[in-house]
């Protein structure tokens, strides 16, 4: 298995042998099929190094460079952004002659896969993320008669099985061919659409959604996709051998327990957010929101006088306004959830990309950013009921200035 670089934390390598001089890191960045050898043109960067302080070794940290060559995108597809990362590195002796084998750590036949992913401070250096399932919360929330996606890496998982009441509903293997476009894969709850809700998967299909009281209350009494488990089968990336000297992996099962939003007067909002994974997920807010707007601008004051005339119009802006520009902002409410999603807050506050997805006559993604800059972690024993009350503002000026 290719070792998973998270990109937004350092990742280290370190280049040694006792005869070291200086080493060299011919760095090749790709998306794709996997390839052991590259093309020329995959050749983003050469770095030397010389050791120092006879040390005998060379470190490069490579995160920062890999990380121009993922942009995570969402406009309400969730697809797989990461590339596929070749480390070739020679190293010299002082006679400039090559070393055959130095030592290279980690030691993964200089073939990596990276994500807009990151570690946290605890998880030390270079820190492994799951081969499985690509969140970290083990209890999630659906929209009543509504689907969810389940972020998974592609080539540790073997398959994901959906119940309901105990009863085994549906299956899914999980396959891998070695492409970045399908290494993170996003399992949709209803098997054949990754739209949450009723309204959604009718704006997909290009029908026109026409809202009524009796249609509300007929989508209140169904749910066709019910479930209430995930159980996510993967394997760890360690092998063990058997009593009949075979090696296998260490598998494991993740279980996600599936709790359904109760109906509400207010209209649900999905937020969609890079995790620590690099991967996209979903949070719900469906309790009360709040849209305001914040402007800016510069004024100046201007004649009105007509001199040929001698008067002036008493209807013209002396006082004109220059520049200015609109922000709309949004205030969420996540309703009573478990202390578990603290940590899906914590991400959701450490992600730089975040979405939201409006629905209206069409389904609209538009870009936030958290204007929440502190928040206090809740718990049961302490605060009873957990709700999470976050501010948005829109990633864009409200007049278009794209130029």
């Amino acid at each position: 298995m290719a070792t998973i670089i998270n990109a937004r934390s350092p990742f280290f390598i370190k280049v040694s042998d006792s005869n070291l001089q200086e080493a060299t890191l011919k760095l090749y960045i790709y998306e794709g099929a996997k390839d052991t050898t590259p093309d020329a043109a995959d050749l983003k960067y050469t770095i030397t190094k010389s050791e120092i302080e006879e040390n005998n070794y060379v470190v490069f940290e490579i995160a920062e460079l890999v990380r121009d060559y993922i942009d995570v995108e969402y406009d309400g597809e969730y697809d797989s952004y990461c590339v596929w990362v070749n480390a070739v590195i020679t190293a010299n002796d002082e006679n400039g002659s090559a070393i055959s084998s130095p030592t290279i750590t980690p030691d993964n036949s200089n073939q990596f896969i990276a994500t807009e992913g990151y570690g946290y401070f605890e998880e030390g250096m270079n820190p492994e993320p799951s081969r499985g399932l690509l969140q970290s919360n083990l209890i999630a929330y659906r929209p009543d008669d509504g689907s969810i996606n389940i972020p998974i890496f592609a080539e540790g998982t073997n398959s994901l099985a959906f119940y309901n009441n105990g009863q085994l509903t549906r299956t899914q293997v999980i396959s891998d061919n070695d492409n970045t476009n399908q290494k993170i894969q996003y399992i949709a709850s209803s098997g054949n659409s990754d739209s949450a809700t009723y309204k959604e998967r009718v704006l997909e299909d290009g029908g026109t959604f026409e809202d009524s009281v009796c249609l509300q209350s007929f989508l209140d009494s169904i749910d066709i996709g019910a479930f209430d488990e995930v159980w996510v089968n993967y394997d760890t990336g360690t092998t063990f051998t058997g009593v009949s000297n075979t090696s296998t992996e260490d598998t494991k099962t993740a279980i996600i327990k599936i709790k359904t939003l109760e109906c509400s007067k207010y209209e649900p909002v999905r937020v969609t957010f890079v995790n620590k994974f690099g991967a996209l997920q979903d949070i719900w807010f469906d309790k009360k929101s709040t849209e305001s707007i914040q402007t800016k601008t510069e004024t100046y004051n201007a004649s009105v006088v007509d001199f040929a005339n001698f008067n002036y119009n008493t209807n013209s802006h002396q006082m004109r306004t220059l520049n200015l520009m609109g922000n709309e902002s949004i205030v969420l409410n996540t309703g009573f959830i478990d202390e578990s999603y603290n940590e899906v807050i914590r991400q959701l506050m450490l992600s730089e990309q975040i979405w939201m997805t409006k629905l209206t006559d069409e389904e609209l993604v538009l870009p936030l950013k958290a204007k929440t800059k502190s928040l206090q972690y809740k718990t049961q024993v302490n605060d009873k009921l957990v709700n999470y009350t976050i501010q948005f503002d829109m990633a864009f000026d409200k007049i278009n200035s794209i130029r």
